[in-house]
């Protein structure tokens, strides 16, 4: 059995989900054993997801029934999980068996963040500036830093887009609240911070950011987090376009450097990539 398994959640966003999906293949030829765990909200997302499985048969997708069981269900028997969520997008090269190996010989270390980096200088969800807190370089170009009196993004070391963690934190977490979707189990996965700020008070990431949120739109109504609002953009337009065979062009992400872990970024099409055929 695999050592660790990657985890999407994904809502409504076929296309957004595609992007991630082949993004993760051109940054690690790792095999990660991707799990998607998602719901929709029409017929027509419901049928957008039957195409994306075509297009990614590596993936394993879940249908949501019951959030918290089935991600009970889904980390069991794994010693690390690796959390995404559909509008992540990977960037640069990660490898995923050298992170599960400096966990094992950090065990101070909470998790291991692929959306932080030097380069993260504003918090977008707050609108504000911030600093890397002081770090000590572990491995070539990874960082380990304490998370506990940083500030923004850099003290906030439960997250679901793009952070790897021990199953057993995760299932500590899952085993005692109810949540009902990511928004909620992220929230409640915050009240554990200052019980593991004794235990486990340490994170780390790469100098560079590997992976970043493309913010260009919004699935959820849980919260009123910020977003883009351009309408071509919209879920709906997305998911017009993914159906007539247009796909979002990943090489403009290559090597892009965000300057935070959520950034609205302008995308460009591939058009007519798979064809809508007649029936």
């Amino acid at each position: 059995m695999n050592n660790f398994i990657t985890i999407i959640f994904s809502k409504d966003r076929a296309m957004q989900c595609d992007l991630l999906l082949r993004s993760i293949k051109a940054c690690t030829d790792e095999y990660m054993n991707i799990h998607i765990l998602y719901t929709c909200t029409s017929d027509k997302h419901w049928q957008s997801y039957e195409k994306l499985k075509l297009e990614h048969p590596q993936a394993k997708f879940h249908i949501e029934k019951s959030f918290r069981q089935d991600l009970l269900w889904l980390i069991k028997g794994y010693r690390y999980v690796v959390f995404m969520v559909d509008d992540n997008i990977c960037i640069n090269n990660f490898n995923i068996n050298e992170i599960t190996n400096l966990l094992e010989s950090n065990p101070k270390s909470l998790g291991f963040s692929l959306r932080l980096g030097v380069n993260c200088t504003e918090c977008y969800s707050l609108d504000c500036k911030q600093e890397m807190p002081p770090s000590v370089k572990v491995k070539d170009d990874i960082l380990m830093f304490s998370w506990v009196k940083s500030e923004s993004d850099w003290n906030y070391p439960l997250e679901l887009s793009s952070s790897i963690y021990r199953v057993e934190d995760i299932t500590n977490i899952l085993i005692k609240q109810e949540c009902n979707n990511p928004n909620d189990f992220e929230w409640k996965m915050q009240a554990y911070n200052y019980w593991y700020s004794t235990r486990k008070p340490l994170l780390m990431c790469y100098e560079d950011s590997r992976c970043f949120c493309d913010v260009i739109n919004k699935v959820q109504t849980v919260n009123n987090n910020r977003c883009g609002t351009n309408i071509e953009y919209s879920i709906d337009s997305l998911l017009t376009r993914y159906e007539n065979g247009d796909r979002i062009r990943y090489s403009t992400f290559q090597g892009f450097i965000p300057n935070a872990c959520h950034e609205e970024v302008d995308i460009e099409f591939e058009k007519n990539i798979f064809i809508k055929k007649d029936k």
